[in-house]
């Protein structure tokens, strides 16, 4: 058995637009989902409201832990 991932697109009234090319002379099991709306990619993303306007200050590159407490096996 394979699995194929496929998403099909209707029409206006529900056909299937452009179907995929089946094997022939077999069985196909199909379990179908109804995706949601996929939200527009022309819309900008933002921040949580709560983070809006909030400014980072100093350096936020530096390592948390000092370079002796890695744990690191040295040679």
């Amino acid at each position: 058995m394979q699995a194929h991932r496929a998403v099909l697109e209707t029409d206006h009234e529900g056909h299937i637009k452009d179907p995929p090319t089946l094997p022939p002379d077999a069985k196909v099991e199909a379990i179908f989902l109804v995706l949601d709306e996929p939200a527009s990619r022309t819309s900008l993303r933002k921040p949580p409201p709560d983070l809006s306007g909030m400014r980072i200050v100093g350096d936020i590159v530096a390592p948390a832990l000092d370079e002796q407490d890695w744990n690191l096996n040295r040679a």
